[in-house]
C-alpha cells in the first residue's frame, strides 16, 4: 500500500498582484518562510504555490507525496483512476517521478510526485 503526504497545495489566482498578496498573507499567517516568485507562481514557504493561473484545476492542484510514484499510481489504477500520461517526468534510471491524476476533485487537480 503507497503512503500519501500533501506536499503543497497550488492555488489558482487571476493575477500578478493577487498570487504575490495571497502568498505574502499566508507567509505571515503560518510563519512560513518569505516569499519567493518562480516563472508561474508565488511561494510561500514550500507549502503554497499561488499560482497565476494553472493548466487544470478550476481552483488549483494538490500535490501529493509519495516514495514510489509508479507503485501508488498501480494502488490508484486499481480504484480506477487514470493519468494525464502527457505530464508524466522521469528520472535519469527512467523510473516515473511525477504525474497527473486524470480528473478534477472538487476544482482541483491532483499530481503524484517524489
Amino acid at each position: 500500500m503507497s503512503e500519501f503526504r500533501i506536499k503543497h497545495i497550488g492555488i489558482r489566482t487571476d493575477s500578478t498582484e493577487e498570487a504575490a498578496s495571497t502568498a505574502a498573507l499566508l507567509a505571515m499567517l503560518f510563519d512560513l518562510s518569505e516569499t519567493h516568485e518562480t516563472a508561474s507562481a508565488v511561494w510561500a514557504g514550500d507549502l503554497f504555490e499561488v499560482m497565476r493561473g494553472d493548466k487544470w484545476g478550476a481552483r488549483g492542484h494538490v500535490a501529493m507525496q509519495t516514495d514510489d510514484v509508479e507503485a501508488a499510481m498501480e494502488s490508484l489504477r486499481a480504484k480506477g483512476i487514470g493519468f494525464r500520461e502527457n505530464t508524466v517526468r522521469r528520472n535519469a534510471e527512467g523510473k516515473i517521478i511525477f504525474v497527473y491524476l486524470d480528473r478534477e476533485i472538487a476544482g482541483f487537480q491532483f499530481h503524484l510526485t517524489i
